[in-house]
């Protein structure tokens, strides 16, 4: 217990599933916790939350799309914490399409959320870590970024590039004492995926067999390498995608 304490940790998108489980485990390691999400009433929830259990939590509502709305989110972050150690870019969205099927809209706000939004982050996130004396970022990509699936172009490909995008940060700031991994989950029981559910006929019996562990991953485990891969434990790893799939990928 308390491998992050003294530790101030933003977590974008995080008033909901995978950033809101990595937001209530990283408290319960003694961080103080930034929630951040453009669902203002949920993220409220979960910072209150965090501060019933005795945790020290609070809220913003950020389009991180938006950089304006990115560096407000972190000017509120330091006046409150008055620093940050670690960074969680989390925050995605997924819009079903192929490359003929969807409007061009969908294509720019997948982007603009999923690629943009993260890089956002990262250019404003970063001289507050340096600032610190270094930090961990930790980027949420996918299974889909490694592979090539029909009717998800625009997710796949924006997943795709924040792999690569932590390859390159962990490159560049490695000489300031920031390290920067990926985690890529797999199937993850959260209604992330539900506008796959209402495309295909995939339910979770047909996904139990596809997967070897035989069941879909909760978002609490998906927290558990976000965790270790931010800490101390993993202070020789950088540049790393983590791959929290039940072995889907390897069997595919």
């Amino acid at each position: 217990m308390e491998r992050l304490k003294n530790k101030v940790a933003l977590i974008t998108g995080s008033a909901s599933g995978i950033g809101a489980a990595t937001a209530k485990l990283f408290a319960r390691e003694g961080a103080k916790i930034v929630i951040a999400d453009i669902n203002a009433e949920e993220a409220e929830k979960q910072a209150a939350e965090i501060r019933d259990r005795g945790g020290e939590a609070i809220a913003i509502a950020v389009d991180i799309s938006d950089g304006q709305q990115v560096q407000q989110m972190y000017k509120q972050a330091i006046a409150t914490f008055a620093t940050i150690n670690i960074l969680h870019c989390n925050a995605g969205v997924l819009i079903i399409g192929s490359a003929e099927t969807p409007p061009e809209e969908h294509w720019h706000k997948t982007l603009a959320v999923n690629l943009t939004g993260h890089y956002f982050c990262v250019k404003y996130g970063i001289p507050i870590l340096k600032k610190a004396g270094g930090g961990a970022i930790a980027i949420t990509a996918s299974i889909s970024g490694m592979m090539g699936e029909p009717d998800l172009i625009a997710y796949d490909t924006t997943k795709g590039g924040l792999i690569n995008l932590t390859r390159q940060l962990a490159v560049e700031y490695a000489k300031d004492g920031i390290r920067v991994n990926s985690i890529s989950p797999g199937w993850i029981d959260t209604p992330f995926n539900d506008p796959i559910y209402e495309l295909t006929p995939l339910d979770e019996s047909s996904l139990d067999k596809m997967i070897p562990l035989a069941r879909q991953g909760t978002p609490e485990e998906v927290a558990n390498a976000v965790l270790f891969l931010v800490s101390d434990e993993a202070s020789y790893i950088t540049g790393h995608n983590l791959v929290v799939d039940g072995g889907l990928t390897i069997k595919i």
